[in-house]
C-alpha cells in the first residue's frame, strides 16, 4: 500500500511538472510573439537575409573547399550573386507596383464591365440572371478593391526600402561563414541542410510555374501577364494557400478584358490549376522527398501565426522557419512532443486511470 501511494504521488508530481512546463512554454510563446511583432522592422530583413545566404552558401563552399581558392573569392562571388538577386527582385517588385498603380487608375472604368461580363458568364453556365444578382455580389469588390490594391502597392514599396538592410545583413553573415570549418553543430547542420534543400527546390519550382503562367497568359492575351507571372513565382513560396491565390488573382482582370470568350476565360482558369497541381503535387514532392516533415495543418497554423505577426512577408517565411523550429524542439525531451505533433505524430501518453488500476 505504501509503495502504491508512493507511485501515485510520483505520478502526480510528474503531472504537476508537465503542467508547470506547459504554463512556462505558453508564457514564453506569448512573450516571443510580442517580441517578433515589435521588432518586425528589424527581424524580417534579418531572417530574410539568413535564407538568402543559405541558398548561396553551397557556392561559397564549392569555391573555397572544392577549388581551394582564397576566402575572399568565395565571399565576392556569393555576395555578387546575392546582389544580383536582390536588385532583380527590387526591379520586379517596382514593376509590379507600377502595374498595380495603373490598375487602380483604370479600376473605376472597368468595374461596370467586370460586373456585366460576370453576369454573362453566369448565364453561360445555365444559371438565369434573375437568380443571381451580380451587381449586389460584386459591389464589395468595387468598393474595397482599390483600397486593397493600394495596400499591396504600399507593401511592395516598403519591401524595396528594406533591400539595403537585407544586403548589409547578407554581407556580415557571409563574412562570418567559414566553409573550411567542417566541425559543425549537428542541430545546425540538419537545419541548414533542410532549409537549403527546401529553398533551392522551391525557388526553381516557383520559377518554372511563374514562367509557365506568364507564357500561357501571353498567348491568351491577358493584360499584365508578366505581373501575374511574378506574383505566381512569389506566392508559390506560401504553401497550399499561395497557389490558390495565384490561380484566382488574375480572374477579375480576365473578366474585364474585352474580346475574352467564355472558352478563353475557362482556359485562363483551368490551365493554371493544372499547372499548379502538376508542379505542386507531382514534381515538387518527388524532388523534395520528405520535405520539411511538417503536417499540412501545422503549415496552415504557421501561415496564420506569422501572417498576423509579420504580415504577408511572414507567410513567405513561415514554412522554413517552422521547419527549423521543429528540428530544434525535437532535440529536447521537454519539447519533443511538440515537434512530434508538428509532424502529425501523436505522442504516447499513459492514462492516469490505468496507472491507478494497476496499483490496486
Amino acid at each position: 500500500m505504501k509503495n502504491s501511494n508512493h507511485r501515485i504521488g510520483a505520478r502526480l508530481r510528474e503531472e504537476q511538472y508537465w503542467l508547470l512546463t506547459g504554463g512556462v512554454l505558453l508564457l514564453t510563446f506569448i512573450a516571443f510573439s510580442f517580441a517578433l511583432y515589435f521588432t518586425r522592422m528589424f527581424m524580417i530583413p534579418f531572417v530574410f537575409s539568413i535564407f538568402i545566404t543559405a541558398m548561396v552558401s553551397p557556392i561559397d563552399n564549392l569555391i573555397v573547399v572544392r577549388f581551394n581558392l582564397p576566402r575572399w573569392v568565395g565571399l565576392a562571388c556569393s555576395f555578387s550573386i546575392i546582389l544580383f538577386l536582390v536588385f532583380l527582385l527590387i526591379f520586379l517588385v517596382r514593376f509590379a507596383a507600377i502595374q498595380l498603380t495603373d490598375t487602380i487608375r483604370s479600376f473605376d472604368i472597368s468595374a461596370e464591365q467586370f460586373m456585366d461580363k460576370t453576369g454573362d458568364m453566369i448565364s453561360y453556365f445555365g444559371v438565369p440572371k434573375e437568380y443571381v444578382d451580380a451587381d449586389k455580389l460584386l459591389e464589395p469588390i468595387k468598393q474595397e478593391g482599390p483600397a486593397y490594391l493600394k495596400a499591396t502597392a504600399s507593401m511592395f514599396q516598403s519591401f524595396i526600402s528594406c533591400g539595403t538592410l537585407v544586403l548589409l545583413f547578407c554581407l556580415f553573415i557571409l563574412m562570418g561563414h567559414n566553409p573550411k570549418i567542417r566541425e559543425k553543430n549537428e542541430i545546425y547542420s540538419e537545419i541548414e541542410r533542410s532549409i537549403q534543400k527546401y529553398l533551392n527546390i522551391k525557388f526553381f519550382i516557383s520559377l518554372a510555374t511563374g514562367l509557365a503562367i506568364y507564357i500561357l497568359f501571353l498567348c491568351l492575351g491577358v493584360p499584365m501577364a508578366f505581373l501575374f507571372g511574378i506574383l505566381t513565382f512569389v506566392l508559390n513560396f506560401i504553401p497550399s494557400i499561395g497557389s490558390i491565390i495565384a490561380t484566382f488573382l488574375p480572374m477579375p482582370v480576365v473578366l474585364i478584358t474585352e474580346g475574352f470568350t467564355p472558352t478563353g476565360i475557362a482556359l485562363a482558369f483551368f490551365v493554371p490549376v493544372l499547372i499548379q497541381n502538376l508542379m505542386g503535387n507531382i514534381i515538387e514532392p518527388n524532388l523534395q522527398g520528405q520535405g520539411l516533415n511538417l503536417h499540412p495543418v501545422s503549415i496552415l497554423l504557421a501561415l496564420g501565426y506569422f501572417g498576423v505577426v509579420w504580415g504577408p512577408v511572414g507567410m513567405l517565411l513561415a514554412a522554413p522557419m517552422t521547419a527549423a523550429l521543429r528540428i530544434i524542439l525535437l532535440e529536447f525531451k521537454m519539447t519533443k512532443w511538440i515537434a512530434l505533433i508538428m509532424e502529425g505524430k501523436l505522442p504516447q501518453f499513459e492514462r492516469a486511470m490505468d496507472f491507478e488500476m494497476e496499483d490496486v
